[in-house]
């Protein structure tokens, strides 16, 4: 830190670029070589023609140019002039061979910084040094008073005590008066940028530093607040904002404002109280606190980020925040931190790898930083330790798996699994209480034994099977099994899933379910299914044939007799016909329907109507040509006919049938005489009939189609008086 006025220097090192042109190379390479020696400030580049001389200007300007007069293409005087049109206050020494009042006053027209007259010996060299040195301070005297009152101009309109300029280039620094009284700088001293650093607190300077290195690289305005200790040992509190002025595009200087805040010292010092207060909370934490620099790199931590790491704070300071994770965590860590910067907040779980590579589970809550322009700074946040409530949530699983052991109704059996080998084994871990009392086995029997051992090696190799293809599959399985155990729990409806930790089968976790009674009662209701299928082939077969003979007969005797008794014959054994197909139907169709599909309303309902005997009814549609049902074809069609029947045998012969669409179903409706209330409950009853052509059979057929596609059917009247059978619960489309 500086103490005094006395080491406040100026900065006699700062390079002076110097561009010699001419077409003379062993010249300009002996003159580099002198002015070199002259002063080692100077660096010498050369050109050999005015129009490279040009490009280098163009490319980067330097601090003074030294030219011949007589050269190919263009002469010193021309090349003057051309840099004059773009650089009117750039150094232009005119060093030549060429001496004559006609050349130098032309030069002293051009506006020539100084003309010289090329001679024998080294004081040549020495004189033109001595020139360009000159040259070089007066035009960087009167850029200094330039931007002097440039700034003095700002911190007039901003009303600050003083202002002060940086150059990026040279690192130098330029001061207004009202700053220099504030530090306490003579009027003839200056200052470089490093020595101005050091006049802050060395608390303060790394944030002085990042300050102007963040203006620098953003070209964004960026302030603080500061203890700048001056030169006569005073302690003043200053605030400081920067604005960074580009030239071609890139940030070439910092112009700045700084004002004395020292009459809030007291605020300062309680907020400063407050900060030791909140540092010593945040060391209090059992939880890691943070803050990150908008790149990621840590900022500033607190100790118990320190005790759970194992990392010193140095080693914090140079790591970024993504190393505290394992490889695997870090583009997740990576983009948990841009969504906080982008979104101002996110929460991400993740192992925190510390520094002997124990990884510990965390949670994670992150809030982005603001300055007081609403720029994002960085982020901070609370990382919270998983272990412990993991641990909590073991136990209370553990629990709630013991309670699901002990009053489960189904019978559960866990095996523990080694993948290890070649191939998996399995050995019984537990049994649950309802698995003891339906099977009579018991946990102390099987545990630690191999479904082998306790099964036995055939059945036991069948059940290892079924383990392994759920482990392989590592997901749930099932299937119905056998096993030997009692009489009325014989089988079993199996139910298996693995319990996968760290990417590993360590467990299978099974649910049996006795299944013994209902797959018995399933085998009675087959076997009785065969006894009825038969029963329905003895009367397909064993009745037609004597119906048949018997109608053939009559139509015979029709032919030699006329007599009233044949034609009610010749009724009697089509009734007989049609009660034999109706029974069919009744014994043959299942309970449910296996396959359904949209099937066109319209279209269903007109090939019904075509296969059945119609008289002179009509048939008409009141709903949407392009309504769909969702049924099984073949037995949608059977319903739409024995309903059309219906209606023509309790009809006229010119009955009119409707069908159409209702909420949540659709309807088929007729003109005929209806069905009384007090009837509409038996029509559905197998047998029961108004009609002497009726069977009986039909509408309980109906119902029959409509409970295996899970409709409900309900008889109203219709609008013409006539009979309505409602479909409801039917998913129609279009």
């Amino acid at each position: 830190m500086v103490t005094n006025v006395t080491t406040v220097q100026l900065s006699t090192q700062q390079e002076i670029r110097i561009l010699h042109v001419d077409d003379n190379p062993s010249i300009t390479d002996l003159t580099g070589t002198f002015l070199e020696r002259e002063d080692d400030r100077f660096a010498v580049e050369t050109a050999t023609s005015a129009k490279e001389g040009l490009q280098r200007i163009s490319d980067r300007p330097p601090d003074c140019i030294v030219s011949d007069y007589d050269m190919p293409g263009m002469d010193g005087l021309k090349f003057l002039q051309t840099v004059r049109e773009e650089s009117p206050d750039l150094p232009f020494i005119l060093f030549t061979g060429k001496g004559s009042e006609t050349v130098a006053s032309d030069a002293i027209a051009a506006d020539v910084t100084d003309y010289l007259q090329k001679g024998s010996g080294t004081e040549q060299y020495e004189l033109l040094a001595n020139r360009i040195r000159n040259a070089v301070q007066a035009n960087r005297d009167a850029q200094r008073v330039d931007r002097q009152k440039q700034l003095m101009r700002l911190t007039e309109f901003t009303g600050d005590t003083g202002g002060f300029e940086v150059d990026l280039d040279s690192r130098d620094l330029l001061l207004t008066d009202g700053t220099r009284r504030l530090v306490g700088v003579s009027e003839d001293a200056h200052l470089c940028l490093e020595e101005a650093i050091e006049l802050y607190h060395p608390d303060d300077q790394a944030d002085v530093r990042q300050t102007l290195d963040r203006a620098a690289e953003t070209g964004e305005q960026t302030r603080g607040t500061y203890r700048l200790q001056t030169l006569d040992g005073d302690e003043r509190l200053v605030d400081v904002r920067i604005a960074p002025a580009t030239g071609n595009g890139d940030v070439t200087t910092l112009r700045g404002a700084i004002r004395d805040i020292t009459e809030r010292r007291e605020h300062v010092r309680e907020i400063i109280s407050k900060q030791q207060f909140i540092e010593q909370a945040l060391n209090a934490l059992d939880d890691l606190f943070y803050v990150l620099n908008p790149d990621g790199t840590l900022r500033r931590w607190n100790d118990r980020s320190l005790e759970v790491t194992g990392y010193t704070d140095n080693d914090l300071t140079e790591m970024n925040a993504t190393e505290l994770f394992p490889e695997d965590d870090r583009e997740m860590i990576a983009d948990a931190i841009e969504t906080t910067l982008a979104d101002g907040q996110a929460t991400v779980e993740a192992h925190v790898q510390t520094a002997d590579g124990e990884c510990l589970p965390y949670e994670f809550t992150g809030a982005h930083l603001t300055d007081a322009d609403g720029n994002t700074t960085g982020l901070v946040g609370i990382g919270r330790n998983l272990t412990r409530e993991k641990t909590r949530e073991y136990r209370t699983l553990a629990e709630e798996y013991e309670a699901l052991l002990e009053t489960s109704g189904d019978a559960i059996f866990m095996l523990d699994v080694d993948t290890t080998g070649e191939d998996p084994a399995f050995e019984f871990a537990r049994l649950s209480r309802s698995y003891e009392t339906q099977t009579g086995i018991s946990t102390e029997e099987v545990q630690g034994k191999t479904p082998q051992a306790v099964f036995g090696s055939e059945r036991g190799a069948e059940l290892k099977a079924n383990y392994t293809r759920c482990v392989e599959q590592r997901g749930p399985i099932s299937y119905r099994e056998e096993l030997t155990i009692a009489e009325d729990a014989r089988i079993w409806e199996t139910r298996l899933a693995p319990v996968i930790i760290d990417g590993d089968v360590i467990r299978i976790v099974g649910i049996a379910r006795n299944m013994t009674e209902q797959v018995e009662r399933e085998r009675e209701m087959h076997r009785q299914n065969e006894r009825l299928e038969e029963f329905a082939g003895i009367i397909s077969h064993d009745l037609r044939s004597p119906l048949s003979v018997a109608e053939g007969r009559l139509e015979l005797a029709q032919e030699t007799c006329e007599s009233d008794h044949l034609a009610r014959a010749v009724d009697a054994i089509n009734r007989s016909q049609a009660l034999i197909d109706d029974l069919l139907i009744l014994a043959r169709q299942d309970e449910n329907v296996t396959e359904v599909h949209p099937i066109a309303l319209t279209d269903i309902a007109q090939r019904s109507w075509q296969t059945v005997d119609t008289k002179q009814a009509t048939l008409e549609f009141t709903f949407d040509a392009k309504a769909t049902i969702e049924a099984d074809q073949s037995r949608f069609r059977e319903l739409f006919e024995n309903l059309y029947r219906n209606a023509i045998e309790h009809g006229d012969n010119d009955v009119t049938v409707s069908v159409g669409t209702m909420n949540e179903g659709f309807y088929v409706a007729d003109t005929g005489p209806g069905i009384p209330p007090s009837d509409r409950e038996d029509v559905f009853k197998a047998g029961y009939s108004t009609s002497e052509d009726g069977t009986g059979f039909g509408l309980r057929i109906v119902e029959q189609i409509a409970d295996a596609h899970g409709w409900k059917i309900t008889v109203t009247e219709s609008n013409q008086g006539g009979a309505r059978f409602e479909f409801t619960g039917v998913e129609v489309g279009e």
